[in-house]
């Protein structure tokens, strides 16, 4: 009798595990990417409308690059990744409001910073040499430091912590990793492989970002999932597929070139209120894909501004919209046509070298 009821037991314990991992697996929505060779799309046929701002400064300052991009309601906070200099800027007309440049040893100061995240009343600047999350004010007045154990290259503010991108995971300390507003280690997720040692710097777009609901989600370069941050875990909820374009199974790609081989595979993704958003890679080619929510066709390709010929390549999103960034003479069609001028402005030469950013919205 005792040996039939651990037998029931065993049984009852098996169906549940089975039933519990069938639940998670009902829960990742899986997209298949396909039919996108060769095909091109134009960006009208996607964005509602396109917006460019070109940013303004004076003749003693100019952005070398932008590395990352985040907005407050009107207001872009921007980071230079040649000087490392941060910058605020107006959205509605591209005015320089504030900048500042902290670099140094000293107390709220930056040695190499890679990236920014907001919330509603502040912005932080994640410095990757001293593992420090440097917290600023709207006006780019700093404020105060967060100090962690580990290097990150990087992160998104949370409403209890921030979540950082691990540089050096381990099978205790994961890929992702959640840390308290002070600092302190709170939990760690998506656990290397025995191999799993691909660079997913050149992806070309953010780890983490937000859709216009503020839900927050996350995508490693190169992978097939996005995770979404909930109840304080992250959850898988969506999967790529590229059939036979894909990689074989049976192929690592860690000793690979990806752009050498004739594989689909992802580089970074956006996530709207309505769409999903993949680009990849194919032949050495930039692809986009544009899935429906909540069903409908989805369409792939190579995607052109054919009105303008600015290239396409978002790589921020605030809300529904994606952020890219072109020079001046690329958009003067578009400058010429929406009566957007120079006026007043000495240095006609100066102002061809500021960047424009450009604005794609659902």
């Amino acid at each position: 009798m005792k040996i039939n009821n651990i037998f029931l037991f065993l049984i009852l314990f098996l169906l549940f595990s089975c039933r519990q991992g069938k639940d998670k697996q009902e829960n990742v929505t899986f997209f298949s990417i396909e039919n996108f060779d060769g095909k091109e799309l134009n960006v009208d046929e996607c964005f509602s409308y396109v917006k460019l701002l070109p940013l303004q400064l004076d003749t003693n300052r100019i952005i070398g690059q932008i590395k990352d991009v985040c907005v407050i309601g009107d207001t872009i906070f921007l980071l230079d990744e040649i000087t490392s200099a941060l910058y605020s800027f107006d959205k509605n007309s591209g005015q320089c409001l504030a900048s500042v440049l902290k670099k140094g040893h000293g107390p709220n100061e930056y040695i190499n910073p890679v990236a920014l995240s907001v919330n509603a009343e502040n912005l932080y600047v994640l410095d990757m040499p001293t593992s420090r999350i440097i917290k600023f004010d709207k006006g780019l007045n700093a404020v105060e430091n967060v100090q962690f154990d580990f290097p990150a290259s990087d992160f998104i503010v949370l409403d209890n912590g921030f979540l950082l991108y691990n540089l050096t995971p381990t099978s205790e300390k994961g890929k992702f990793v959640y840390i308290s507003s002070k600092g302190e280690y709170v939990n760690s997720f998506v656990f290397p492989g025995k191999r799993d040692n691909f660079n997913s710097v050149l992806g070309g777009g953010k780890t983490f970002f937000k859709n216009e609901e503020s839900d927050v989600f996350v995508f490693e370069s190169y992978s097939d999932i996005v995770y979404k941050w909930d109840n304080d875990s992250l959850q898988p909820v969506c999967r790529m597929d590229f059939g036979k374009w894909g990689i074989p199974s049976n192929m690592s790609r860690y000793n690979i070139n990806l752009f050498e081989e004739p594989y689909a595979f992802s580089g970074n993704v956006f996530m709207l209120s309505d769409m999903f958003i993949p680009s990849f890679f194919y032949k050495s080619r930039r692809y986009y894909g544009f899935i429906p929510l909540s069903g409908g066709e989805s369409v792939f390709g190579i995607v052109k501004d054919k009105c303008y010929g600015i290239p396409f390549f978002p790589k921020w999103q605030y809300g529904n919209e994606l952020i890219g960034v072109c020079l001046r003479e690329l958009a003067e069609k578009y400058f010429e046509e929406n009566g957007i001028h120079n006026e007043g402005i000495v240095d006609k030469e100066f102002t061809q070298e500021q960047p424009v950013l450009v604005f794609y919205v659902r």
